[in-house]
């Protein structure tokens, strides 16, 4: 049964893609015994008990319904080269991206702590300078970029702005005693003498 069905699946689509989404009629991101049954109605060669110990032993999770990772390692060689397929366009919901979505929330803030931690270990002023001499190629272009408002000085607001970018979220004073190491002349701003 499996042999004829791999066949009319071949001889009824184009690729995998189309296919789960030509049989999966709910939407619900499942193709189930009934969604084949109902698509080959009129085929009496496809038995409903056999069809379904069939998808029971297809499906990883053994519920007897496939999704579309399942469905294309079974049926995907038989089809056409099987496809990446996370997103149905004509869906309400995407479970599958919802999920993933959630995943990445919750671990996306402790990353970034992380990250930041690591940036500050060490001398803060040398981390600055690797910085610049990583995001750009020359002195000038960098001075350029950092004063945002080209008023040919860069003032502690925008050095403050440059920090967060990094992910560098040091302490009001830190922020004070490196911009103080980097104003040379003590005017409150870096001038490009001082840069």
């Amino acid at each position: 049964m499996e042999t004829k069905l791999k066949i009319k699946f071949s001889n009824c689509f184009e690729s995998v893609r189309k296919a789960f989404l030509g049989l999966d009629g709910d939407y619900d991101g499942y193709v189930t015994v009934e969604d084949i049954l109902k698509y080959f109605g009129n085929d009496t060669d496809l038995n409903f008990i056999d069809l379904k110990k069939l998808m029971m032993d297809k499906d990883h999770l053994k519920r007897g319904k496939l999704n579309y990772s399942d469905f294309s390692r079974w049926l995907g060689s038989a089809i056409h080269m099987s496809e990446g397929f996370l997103f149905r366009h004509d869906s309400v919901k995407n479970p599958m991206y919802e999920r993933n979505l959630a995943k990445q929330d919750f671990n996306k803030g402790s990353d970034k702590k992380e990250a930041a931690q690591c940036l500050l270990k060490g001398d803060i002023e040398a981390k600055i300078l690797e910085k610049i001499m990583f995001q750009w190629k020359t002195l000038r272009k960098a001075f350029m970029d950092l004063n945002i408002e080209k008023t040919g000085k860069i003032s502690k607001k925008e050095f403050k702005f440059f920090l967060n970018f990094w992910g560098m979220e040091i302490s009001e004073a830190d922020v004070n005693k490196c911009f103080s190491n980097f104003d040379i002349d003590g005017d409150g701003f870096i001038s490009y003498k001082d840069f």
